[in-house]
């Protein structure tokens, strides 16, 4: 008996052992799936789960993601040999836009895909097609070919808010289905590239001996490989069956089972070749390829396997030797775009085994131009959806894109920064309950409309907190608030019967009748229409007699000389001409420098405006706090400082103004104005600014490798290549152009120099600084008339001896900046004599000494013929008469022609090459990897 006991005890020990173990091996596999979302769309019932029996994975339903649609299974029948993921799917009959909404890690890296098949699941044999969006920003479109093949939609794209969107459209050619989603987050060294958003164009695994995907847990991170042997190669695999390391330190993490085959050459001294042909040849492509060597060597084997990479007939890499069981990987610099990609990979001379190549990633560029609603407003929208249990078509994100806004809702667009909520209009919406107080999140609101509803006690004083609501209409069956005291918080809410008297004070006053407030209301609006004409009219006729008496007086006092607006000179003046028409360019530098400082301005007049859009309009205690009290000091500016600041979530320049320069805040209010009309890739963007009794402050986007002028002076550490100093030219030529010929009226910057360019993190030129800026008068003409204002060295000397100012100008200006970019000299040259910078340049180019010219770290890494076609273009700018200058539309375009002939130059784009795959994240850093010439 006792035996027996003691049998059953042991037994019971062995299974509650074995228990354990299956409950850590669980916890493990949970463990390895840390930062996956597995989503079974339309798995029933709701919020159950399991566990894909092939691949391990851990799979939940969508019900706590998404409140739309529909659950549908496919056709049995296509069931068979199909993983238990791809049974079901979530339809959308109903809605133009669905979403999924998940919440995920803020700044995060993750691989998103998105899998769909069809199967019949609404018995009627159709196959639809519709549109997949990422956030604010449409992903892809999705056509099916058949009943039972997967389309799959992949990309790997970094989140800055901690909820992620993915949302079908429905476009008119079938309802929008989803089988699975699933997000993998990623390190964040990974697959770095120019663009945060790349779309997966193929995944390869070249020499697969078992002709099966290749995925989770093979691949730690869930890609999906898919074998692949080119035409006219064999496989070779590993003959000892390598067990290779897990690589914990590399950031790509490569499976096994992929690394472990290859492909070679069928025939000796061939190559391997493979390609594509894309749809679009504007896409842009990075490539990532993978080697190892997979034949031990013996200790006394001479063997050797080098091959180089050849694109389109080029050779594009450096000869390649691969080492056993050691994972080499290339990757291009930046990305490549063609009209075909046709790989080969070739033996070199030197080498005695053929090359070869274990696998391959390619990924389109994808570009998100769209910004998402701002954060806060978004939280504030779903909290209200949520409060009131909205169910109309209420999907996605709030205001972008613009076709597809939430009903009620009005946002602003000003081309800036994120949109915000302005209005929200929840009348006749069905709403109970109190006023939700997640409205007060709403902070840039303007117009709340809540009237015929069923809402229930007082107007919450939190609305009077609102400092840009102006309207409010809304009824409730008490009123607690008085109209007095909430209009006393906010003067300036107009509120609709809202805010009535308080209780105490009802019985005392009698009620109006219903007609009275709309009459009112509307004899109050005819009257403000009358006073606004009549404001207009009198403004219109004085302006009429100042316009008379100005041009009355310049004409009596006329004697300086004329100038004619010529934008078709020629862009090459012959050497002799440039030597009679600019040598005596500057007699007057010496002047110009005596009579006026840096920044100065003599022209102190600068016209009232508006301050609005009020969208864009921060408190003093805004500024504060945007700056977390003026931290971080980036340095003196003009008349004033700038502040590094968080605004939404990221980086952007403050420049606060000095209280006691009268003159710098003119300026930055000239700034402000001219910023709310004029919105150019190549221009400053201003976010916001502040004008709050003595305190004057503007918001800009954040440059991070500040301005021109910190880069090409000669003891600058960075080097920009030829392209790159092309580049930036073009950027702020462009910049100039739309100022002059975009803008209605036009635009004279005034002020254009090497410290007003400013450069983002990826180096792209915009042009800022317009504190000095005039816009044309229609009734002025071609020029004006005004005091000088500007930096020495790169005044107009025609401006300062006339006093005229034109878009010539201008371009002289710029004329002296690229004579900077090309050459890394300032503007003034002070060596042993002081000397204009087109002075000095002009005494080489006589002599046709190119090579003295251009800045010597170039190392002579230029086409001889576009660089000294570039210094003409900047000698033509500077010609001492403006008539002889080019116009900006002339300068851009020859600038352009040398950027593409550069560019052409050096097309065949290096590959970055590292020993290992723990080497990899040197490539993939926040430094870019070297650019090999």
């Amino acid at each position: 008996m006792m035996r027996l006991l003691e049998s059953t005890e042991m037994m019971a020990f062995k299974t509650l052992t074995f228990l354990c173990c299956v409950v850590l091996i669980n916890l493990s596999n949970a463990q390895d799936q840390t930062g996956f979302i597995s989503i079974d769309c339309g798995l029933q019932p709701d919020n159950s789960s399991y566990t894909e029996s092939s691949t391990g994975i851990n799979y939940v339903s969508d019900s706590s993601y998404t409140d739309t649609g529909t659950s549908n299974f496919v056709a049995p029948e296509y069931r068979v040999n199909m993983m238990q993921s791809m049974w079901s799917v979530r339809s959308f009959p109903e809605g133009i836009r669905n979403c999924y909404t998940i919440g995920v890690n803020i700044s995060a890296k993750y691989l998103i895909r998105a899998a769909f098949m069809y199967g019949n699941y609404d018995a009627r044999n159709e196959l639809p097609g519709f549109d997949l969006h990422l956030g604010p920003n449409r992903w892809d479109s999705v056509e099916l070919e058949s009943s039972v093949g997967t389309v799959s939609k992949e990309i790997i794209y970094v989140v800055l808010t901690d909820t992620l969107q993915v949302c079908l459209v429905n476009t008119g050619n079938g309802t929008p289905f989803i089988s699975v989603l699933e997000l993998r987050q990623l390190p964040d060294s990974s697959y770095v590239a120019q663009s945060d958003s790349l779309q997966l164009f193929q995944r390869l695994d070249f020499g697969s001996s078992t002709n099966q995907t290749v995925r989770y847990p093979d691949d730690v991170f869930d890609r999906i490989w898919f074998p692949s042997t080119p035409d006219g190669s064999k496989q070779l695999s590993s003959s000892s069956s390598p067990s290779l390391s897990r690589n914990s330190s590399s950031t790509l993490r490569l499976p096994q089972v992929v690394m472990r085959t290859a492909v070679v050459p069928n025939v000796s001294g061939g190559s391997v070749e493979f390609g594509w042909v894309p749809d679009d040849p504007s896409l842009e492509f990075y490539f990532y390829m993978y080697f190892m060597e997979l034949e031990e060597p013996s200790s006394t084997s001479v063997e050797r396997r080098e091959f180089v990479i050849v694109l389109n007939g080029e050779v594009i890499s450096s000869p390649l030797n691969v080492t056993y069981l050691r994972i080499k990987a290339l990757t291009t610099a930046s990305p490549l775009k063609a009209e075909r990609f046709e790989f080969s990979i070739r033996q070199t001379r030197d080498s005695t085994l053929p090359p070869l190549i274990n696998a391959m990633e390619t990924y389109v560029v994808k570009k998100f131009l769209q910004s998402p609603t701002d954060q806060t407003d978004l939280s504030a929208m779903k909290s209200i959806k949520s409060a009131y249990k909205v169910r109309k078509n209420w999907e996605g994100d709030t205001c972008v894109p613009q076709d597809f806004t939430w009903e009620g809702v009005n946002c602003s667009y000003n081309g800036t920064g994120m949109p915000r909520v302005i209005a929200l209009n929840l009348s006749s919406f069905g709403l109970t309950g109190e006023i939700a107080s997640d409205i007060s999140g709403l902070s840039r609101l303007q117009i709340l409309d809540l009237s015929n509803n069923n809402l229930t006690g007082p107007v919450p004083a939190f609305l009077a907190k609102l400092q840009f609501l102006r309207v409010l209409s809304v009824f409730t069956q008490q009123h607690l608030t008085s109209k007095r005291e909430l209009t006393a918080r906010n003067p300036s809410i107009c509120s609709t019967g809202g805010c009535e008297e308080s209780s105490q004070n009802t019985s005392k006053k009698k009620k109006l009748p219903g007609f009275v407030i709309p009459l009112a209301a509307s004899l109050a609006g005819l009257i403000l229409i009358a006073t606004i004409s009549a404001a207009i009219l009198f403004i219109y006729i004085r302006k009429k007699k100042q316009g008379r008496m100005i041009s009355r007086a310049v004409t009596a006092s006329s004697n300086g000389p004329s100038l004619r607006r010529r934008d078709t000179g020629s862009m090459r003046p012959s050497l002799q001409r440039r030597e009679t028409t600019f040598f005596s360019a500057h007699p007057s530098l010496q002047r110009i420098e005596s009579s006026m400082t840096d920044h100065e301005v003599n022209e102190t007049a600068v016209d009232d405006f508006d301050m609005e859009p009020a969208n864009r309009k921060f408190t003093y205690a805004e500024i504060v706090n945007i700056t977390n009290g003026f931290e971080r000091d980036q340095g003196k500016v003009g008349f004033g400082r700038n502040y590094l600041g968080q605004l939404n979530g990221k980086e952007v320049t403050v420049k606060l103004v000095s209280s006691l320069s009268s003159q710098g805040y003119k300026q930055l209010r000239a700034e402000v104005k001219h910023l709310f009309r004029i919105h150019h890739k190549n221009l400053i963007t201003m976010l916001g600014y502040c004008n709050e009794g003595d305190k004057l402050a503007v918001i800009y986007e954040y440059m991070a490798n500040g301005n021109l002028k910190q880069h090409i002076s000669e003891s600058s550490p960075t080097v920009f290549s030829w392209e790159d100093r092309l580049g930036i030219a073009v950027d702020v030529a462009q910049g100039l152009e739309y100022l002059h010929t975009g803008c209605t009226p036009p635009i004279i910057h005034r002020n254009v120099k090497c410290t007003n360019v400013f450069l983002d993190e990826n180096f792209n030129a915009k042009l800022g600084g317009f504190g000095l800026s005039r816009a044309f008068d229609a009734a002025e003409g071609s020029h004006m008339n005004t005091a000088i204002a500007g930096t020495p060295g790169y005044v107009d000397p025609e401006y300062y001896t006339s006093n005229i100012l034109t878009e010539k100008s201008d371009v002289y200006s710029f004329g002296v900046v690229l004579l900077e970019i090309v050459t890394a000299k300032p503007a003034i040259i002070k060596d042993e004599e002081r000397m204009h910078i087109s002075q000095w340049v002009e005494s080489l180019l006589s002599r046709e000494n190119i090579v003295e010219i251009l800045d010597p770290s170039l190392c002579g890494d230029y086409d001889p013929s576009s660089a000294f076609k570039t210094v003409e273009i900047a000698v033509a700018c500077v010609c001492r008469n403006s008539g002889d200058r080019p116009g900006m539309s002339q300068v851009v375009t020859a600038l352009k022609e040398n950027l593409a002939a550069e560019v052409e130059r050096k097309k065949d784009l290096p590959i970055v090459s590292t020993d290992s795959v723990e080497d990899l994240a040197l490539g993939f850093g926040s430094n870019p990897p070297p650019r090999l010439r």
